[in-house]
């Protein structure tokens, strides 16, 4: 019975948000895979399980990368999330001894899942029904080509202050060409290396450290567009 309602209210969830125009937000189905996975989240704190919560915030803490990875590089990574959502759910009770959850959920939220997956998957296919909300968010061409330039401008006055022995002014030309670099994963690399040697000069260790973990940030996240807005 809960495989049953699980799939007709997830075809009922996504229709319903189609008719609406809810899913021309390409926000939509990655907060979709937020929700579903948050709720082994409450059942762990429902039965009392410290050892389950912290099961269950590893679990979640997967769908929460994939849904960001889905929202900002394609919503077919939304629709895998879902779908692998429901394989979680089967193998759930062999994976994490959790008393709070119900014992007709897990079927009940695979059905959802895998529902609500093939709906999407359909939509992507028939990309012509979403045309807001399919696309990924579009990288500018020949990036690091036509910024680059204004990039080294501010690296070497950063390194005419560093002569100078004006750091404070060698710090703020390196973040301005932070600015300017970085949705390229070349230049974002580049700048945080510039920075990492900053602090090595100066010998500020948790500068340097701070620096060398954003380096490997740079070079892993830049490029499928795990960026902040608006950091500087």
């Amino acid at each position: 019975m809960e495989l049953l309602v699980g799939a007709v209210l997830a075809l009922t969830v996504c229709c319903f948000a189609t008719i609406i125009g809810f899913d021309r937000d390409r926000a939509f189905y990655p907060t979709m895979v937020i929700v579903v996975a948050s709720y082994y989240i409450l059942f762990a704190v429902m039965g009392g399980s410290s050892r389950s919560l912290m099961w269950e915030l590893v679990g979640m803490s997967v769908f929460l990368v994939l849904s960001g990875i889905g929202f900002k590089v394609s919503l077919w990574w939304a629709a895998g999330a879902l779908a692998a959502h429901g394989v979680f759910d089967w193998f759930h009770a062999r994976l994490i001894a959790d008393p709070g959850v119900p014992v007709w959920w897990p079927g009940f939220c695979m059905a959802f899942d895998v529902v609500a997956a093939a709906y999407l998957a359909w939509l992507l296919v028939r990309s012509e029904l979403l045309p807001s909300a399919i696309r990924a968010p579009q990288r500018t061409a020949g990036l690091s080509h036509r910024i680059g330039p204004f990039i080294r401008a501010e690296l070497l006055a950063a390194a005419d202050c560093d002569e100078r022995g004006d750091f404070a002014n060698s710090f703020s030309h390196l973040e301005r060409a932070h600015v300017l670099g970085q949705a390229s994963t070349r230049e974002h690399v580049r700048v945080h290396w510039q920075m990492l040697r900053w602090a090595m000069h100066r010998r500020q260790l948790s500068e340097s450290a701070n620096q060398v973990f954003r380096i490997v940030g740079a070079a892993t996240m830049t490029g499928i567009g795990l960026v902040p807005e608006g950091n500087t």
